[in-house]
């Protein structure tokens, strides 16, 4: 934006200033902080409100990412393909996480969501291989297409009570998953939300009203070695409903 400025020192740190919304770019426009592929820190100051589309995708070498207090958005693969990034707080300004933002990000280990934030955009963490915990807050409703699909390394999954709808592929092969808690408010699974989470042992659904499953939702799951956990007053109600009767 042109209230922005930013400033790449010789030891490779990145420092962007001023107020308002960051330029959006795009992976044949990239950002001018781009080329020498030689960002290793991000520092987005207070003032700033938006991490702009593609700003910081491909940057090898980055390691860390401060977020101002201020972003209230973090723009579609904003940090696509960052696969050295291990860790990143993602402050209490940001309602929306969008498409892809984190996808690729391989080393990224930790990740805090603040209850801030209403939407996991569609593949915002994608083939995020070494995530092994994740918390989503209880302000986020919908958990968009393939948001955690491939997270290799996720063992357990909390669905908060605020979450009506995950889409599908949400959490499709991830192979380490071993439980999943859906919350009350869960309405709509979508198709192969949590296909081939083939170490899945316990599956507990606090949904009194079984949750709408699209096609394939739980495939290449082992049924004989999964339980699954409902309320007593609806075991017969999931005994027949399409994808929980399996």
């Amino acid at each position: 934006g042109k209230n922005l400025k930013w400033k790449l020192t010789d030891e490779g740190v990145l420092t962007i200033t001023g107020t308002g919304e960051m330029q959006d770019w795009h992976w044949s426009k990239p950002s001018p902080w781009d080329a020498g592929k030689s960002v290793k820190q991000v520092i987005i100051g207070d003032g700033v409100t938006t991490i702009g589309d593609y700003a910081f995708w491909d940057c090898p070498s980055l390691t860390s990412v401060t977020i101002g207090n201020s972003v209230t958005t973090i723009g579609n693969f904003a940090f696509y393909d960052c696969r050295s990034l291990k860790s990143v707080t993602i402050p209490n300004s940001v309602r929306r996480i969008e498409v892809a933002a984190f996808r690729n990000c391989s080393s990224l280990t930790l990740v805090i969501i603040p209850n801030s934030v209403t939407t996991i955009g569609d593949y915002a963490f994608w083939n995020c291989s070494s995530l092994t915990s994740i918390t989503i807050p209880n302000s986020v409703t919908t958990i968009g297409v393939g948001a955690f699909k491939q997270c290799s390394s996720l063992t357990s999954i909390i669905i908060p009570n605020s979450v009506t709808t995950i889409q599908s592929s949400a959490f499709w092969n991830c192979s380490s998953l071993t439980s999943i808690i859906i919350s009350n408010s869960a309405r709509i699974i979508g198709e192969e939300a949590f296909k081939d989470c083939n170490k899945i042992k316990q599956i507990i659904s606090e949904a009194a009203i079984p949750p709408h499953c699209f096609n394939n939702v739980f495939v290449g799951i082992n049924t004989k070695e999964c339980k699954l956990f409902v309320p007593k007053n609806s075991i017969d109600a999931y005994k027949k409903a399409k994808g929980w009767n399996k």
